[in-house]
C-alpha cells in the first residue's frame, strides 16, 4: 500500500521515482575478485514542474512554474571485500643435487613447491600460511669405498718352543703377534710383519756328557774253519770303546755291548760223501749248514734288507671305535716272523713303559707271532708325546704292524734301525672330502736319540694352512720339532701332504698316509699308513704289480729332486718331469702291470681302489719295491682275519722253475694271474698267487733276485705291504 501510495503522490506532483533492480546482499558476491554488493540508502533530488487550473475542469492545466524534489531510496552500493590467500597443489618432487658422496652410501636432495594463488590474496586478505618449498633426503650409493689395511696391536711376548739345549746355555724363542683388518676395494694393504720373533738365553747350567761308542773295530777271525771238509762256520770279533766322547760330569755310560760276535761260512774242499745241495751257491740261507740266516742277502757279518734285531715303530691315529675296537679283538698289532726261537723285548718312555705288554721280555717260538698294543700308543695331533715302541730280539726277525679302526685297517713293513735315515719325502692322498676330519692326510716321526731336531717344509694346496703354536703355516713354509729318545710328533691337515719333505739331525722313523680315505665314490673310508724308507734308498726302476679283485690300481710317483720319469704301459710310453716335492698317479684296471723308469731315484706308491659298487676290499696303501730292494729270499707273514691273500711276485722269465714257496714249486692252482712284462730289454713275469694266513719262505733255487708284495681283503677292509722296500747295498 505504501509503495502504491508513494506512486500516486508521485504521479500528482509528477515526480520520477528511481528503483534498485536485483538484490542486494550483504557479503561479497564473489570471493575470489573481492567484489561484490551490499544494502544502502540513496538521497536523490528530482526537477518537477507545478501547474494551475486555467479553466473550469482540470483538465485544461497551465504550467506555474519549477520545483526540485528530494527523496531516498534503497539500492545496492558496490563493496571491496578481502580476498585471502590459498595453496594451490604440490608439484612432483625433483632432484635438488646429485649424490654427496662419491663412493659408499651418501644422501640426494630433492625439492617441490606450491603458490599461494588459489586464489591469490587481495584487498588486504591473509597470505597463505606454511612454506612455498620443501626438500627431502634420499640415501643414494655410487661404489665401495677403498678400505686401507690398519695393524692391531702386538700381542703379549710368548715363547715357542723349548731350549735349543738342555744344558750348557742355549737359546729360546720368542714371539708376539699382531693381525690386521683386511684391505678392500682397492684399499692399500699393510707393510710390515705379522709377528716378531726375539731369542732369550736359556738352560745355562752346565751339561754332563754321556759317553758316545767308537767305531767298530775291523772284523778279526777267531781260530780257523771246525770242518776239514764240506762247509762249517767260523767266528769273528769285532769291538768299540766309549770314549766317542768319555762319559763325564754325570754322564751316562754307553749302551750296548763292547764286543759283537758273528758267525761266518767257511768252505774247504767238498766232502767225498756230501751230495749237491742248494747251499753250494748261495751266500745266505738256512738250509744245511750255510751258516746265515734265512732272508740275509749280505757279506755274512751285516744283515741286508729289512730284517734286523732293533726296530722303532709308531701307531699313527685312526677314526677309532673303542668298542668295536675290543669287540673284535683288532686294534694296534704287531707281527714278528722269526726263523728261530728269540726273546722279544718291547721298551718306550718310562712313563708308558708300565702299560706296555712285553717290556719284561716275552719268548717266542720260530714261525709267527702277533703282539696287542694298547690303543693309547696311537699319536695325536701337533704334540710332542712319548709313544714311540722299540721291539729288540734276539735274533733276526721281520716286523710288521696293523693298525685297526674297528672297521677298516692297514699294514706296513718296519725297518730296522740300522736302515732309518734323515732324510724323507712324504707320500700320501689327497683326502676325498675336505671337510672330514676322518679323511686327513698324516704324517709322524719318532725319535730314535735324544737332542734330534726335525725340520718339517710343508706341502700341500695354496689355499690351505695348518695351525701350530698359535702361528698359522702355509705351503713351503717350516715346522721344527725338538725330540728326544721314543718322542713322537704328528701332524695331519685336510689335504694332501704329498711332497712334504722330513729332515733330522739323527736318524729318525717317519710314517705317513690317511687316518681314513676313500678313493673313489665306491666303498667305504679306510686306514691307509706306511713307514717311509729314506730317501737314500729310493730306487730308479720299477715294475707295479696290480691290486687284483679289487677292481684298479692306482700308482702315486713322488720326486725327492728333478726328475725325469718314463712310463711305460701296454705298448705305449708317456714321459713326464717330476719337480722336488711334486708327483704324478697314474691308474690301470684288470690284469695289468706298469714299468717304471726314472733317471733319479723316486718314491711309487700303489693304492688299491674299488672302482664298482661290487666286490670285498677298500684302499690300502703300499710301497713298490724297486730293482735294487730286490731279494733273493725271505721269510714273510700273512696275518689273520682276512678272506683272501695273495703274495705278488716279480722276476726274471728265466727264473720262474727256481721259484719255491716254502720249499714248493709254484702251483697253478694257485696262480691267479701271470702277467708278462719287458723292463730295461728283460722279460719278467708278475706272479699273483693265492697264500694262506701265517709265516712263508719265498725264494730263488739259483739265487736270482725278485720283488715280493702281501696283500688281503675282506668285506669292507683290506690291507697291503711290500716285503723289503730298502736297497741292497
Amino acid at each position: 500500500m505504501a509503495r502504491l501510495a508513494l506512486l500516486v503522490v508521485a504521479y500528482v506532483l509528477g515526480l520520477t521515482i528511481l528503483e534498485v533492480d536485483g538484490t542486494c546482499r550483504n557479503y561479497c558476491d564473489y570471493r575470489s575478485t573481492g567484489q561484490g554488493t551490499k544494502p544502502c540508502t540513496k538521497k536523490q533530488s528530482q526537477q518537477g514542474t507545478s501547474y494551475r487550473r486555467c479553466g473550469l475542469l482540470w483538465a485544461s492545466r497551465c504550467k506555474k512554474g519549477t520545483y526540485t524534489y528530494y527523496s531516498t531510496v534503497n539500492a545496492c552500493c558496490k563493496r571491496t571485500c578481502r580476498v585471502n590467500g590459498r595453496w594451490e597443489d604440490w608439484s612432483s618432487w625433483s632432484l635438488y643435487s646429485s649424490c654427496s658422496r662419491s663412493c659408499g652410501t651418501g644422501t640426494k636432495k630433492y625439492v617441490r613447491k606450491r603458490h599461494c594463488t588459489n586464489p591469490s590474496p587481495k584487498n588486504g586478505g591473509n597470505s597463505c600460511y606454511g612454506r612455498s618449498v620443501e626438500y627431502k633426503h634420499r640415501t643414494c650409493f655410487n661404489k665401495y669405498c677403498p678400505v686401507n689395511c690398519h695393524w692391531r696391536s702386538w700381542g703379549s711376548w710368548s715363547y715357542q718352543g723349548g731350549c735349543s739345549v738342555s744344558c750348557g746355555g742355549g737359546t729360546r724363542t720368542i714371539i708376539r703377534t699382531r693381525s690386521s683388518s683386511e684391505a678392500r676395494y682397492g684399499g692399500k694393504v699393510c707393510s710390515g710383519k705379522s709377528q716378531q720373533t726375539r731369542k732369550r738365553r736359556c738352560n745355562v747350567n752346565p751339561c754332563s756328557e754321556d759317553g758316545g761308542w767308537s767305531s767298530w773295530s775291523s772284523w778279526k777271525k777267531l781260530g780257523t774253519c771246525p770242518v776239514t771238509c764240506g762247509v762249517g762256520e767260523t767266528k769273528y770279533v769285532r769291538t768299540r770303546a766309549c770314549d766317542n766322547p768319555t762319559p763325564s760330569r754325570g754322564g751316562k755310560d754307553c749302551e750296548g755291548s763292547k764286543t759283537d760276535i758273528a758267525m761266518k761260512m767257511c768252505s774247504t774242499t767238498a766232502c767225498p760223501a756230501q751230495e749237491p745241495t742248494q747251499c753250494k751257491a748261495r751266500t745266505c740261507s738256512q738250509h744245511g749248514k750255510c751258516g746265515c740266516t734265512f732272508g740275509f742277502y749280505g757279506n755274512g757279518f751285516t744283515c741286508k734288507g729289512s730284517r734286523g734285531k732293533r726296530f722303532l715303530l709308531l701307531f699313527m691315529e685312526t677314526i677309532s671305535d673303542l668298542q668295536s675296537d675290543l669287540a673284535n679283538n683288532r686294534s694296534t698289532e704287531i707281527h714278528v716272523a722269526a726263523l728261530a726261537d728269540s726273546k722279544l723285548t718291547l721298551k718306550s718312555s718310562s712313563e708308558n713303559i708300565k702299560s706296555l705288554p712285553f717290556s719284561a721280555g716275552k719268548a717266542i717260538s720260530q714261525g709267527v707271532s702277533k703282539l696287542e698294543i694298547p690303543v693309547s700308543f696311537r699319536t695325536t695331533d701337533l704334540k710332542t708325546e712319548r709313544k714311540a715302541i722299540m721291539l729288540e730280539s734276539s735274533t733276526p726277525v721281520s716286523v710288521v704292524t696293523l693298525n685297526h679302526d674297528g672297521y677298516s685297517s692297514d699294514s706296513s713293513l718296519i725297518l730296522p734301525v740300522e736302515r732309518l735315515g734323515r732324510k724323507y719325502v712324504v707320500g700320501s692322498t689327497d683326502p676325498f672330502s675336505n671337510r672330514d676330519k676322518a679323511h686327513s692326510s698324516q704324517v709322524a716321526i719318532a725319535a730314535l736319540q735324544d737332542k734330534t731336531t726335525v725340520t718339517v717344509k710343508l706341502k700341500f694346496k695354496s689355499n690351505s694352512s695348518l695351525a701350530y703354536q698359535n702361528k698359522q703355516y702355509f705351503s713351503g713354509d717350516k715346522i721344527a720339532v725338538n725330540l728326544n729318545r721314543f718322542e713322537s710328533f704328528q701332524l695331519s691337515e685336510r689335504t694332501d701332504l704329498t711332497g712334504t719333505f722330513v729332515e733330522a739331525n739323527h736318524p729318525v722313523a717317519v710314517f705317513a698316509g690317511n687316518r681314513c680315505n676313500k678313493l673313489q665314490r665306491y666303498g667305504f673310508c679306510s686306514h691307509l699308513m706306511e713307514q717311509l724308507p729314506p730317501i737314500e734308498d729310493l730306487d730308479t726302476e720299477y715294475i707295479v704289480p696290480p691290486s687284483l679283485e679289487t677292481s684298479g690300481t692306482r700308482i702315486r710317483m713322488v720326486a725327492s729332486q728333478r726328475t725325469k720319469v718314463e712310463f711305460f704301459f701296454n705298448g705305449g710310453k708317456r714321459e713326464k718331469i717330476l719337480e722336488p716335492g711334486t708327483y704324478k698317479d697314474a691308474e690301470f684296471h684288470g690284469e695289468h702291470s706298469v714299468h717304471l723308469k726314472a733317471d733319479k731315484p723316486l718314491m711309487v706308491l700303489s693304492f688299491a681302489i674299488r672302482m664298482a659298487r661290487g666286490g670285498e676290499g677298500d684302499p690300502y696303501m703300499s710301497l713298490v719295491p724297486g730293482f735294487n730292494q730286490y731279494l733273493c729270499q725271505y721269510f714273510v707273514l700273512v696275518p689273520g682275519g682276512y678272506t683272501k691273500n695273495f703274495l705278488s711276485i716279480i722276476m726274471k722269465a728265466d727264473s720262474k722253475s727256481s721259484l719255491r714257496i716254502d720249499g714248493k714249486q709254484l702251483s697253478k692252482d694257485d696262480t691267479v694271474s701271470e702277467i708278462k712284462v719287458v723292463a730295461s730289454h728283460d722279460n719278467y713275469l708278475v706272479y699273483v698267487v693265492r697264500t694262506r694266513p701265517g709265516g712263508h719262505k719265498v725264494e730263488t733255487l739259483d739265487n736270482s733276485r725278485f720283488g715280493l708284495m702281501i696283500h688281503g681283503q675282506t668285506d669292507g677292509d683290506s690291507y697291503g705291504y711290500a716285503a723289503n722296500v730298502v736297497k741292497v747295498s
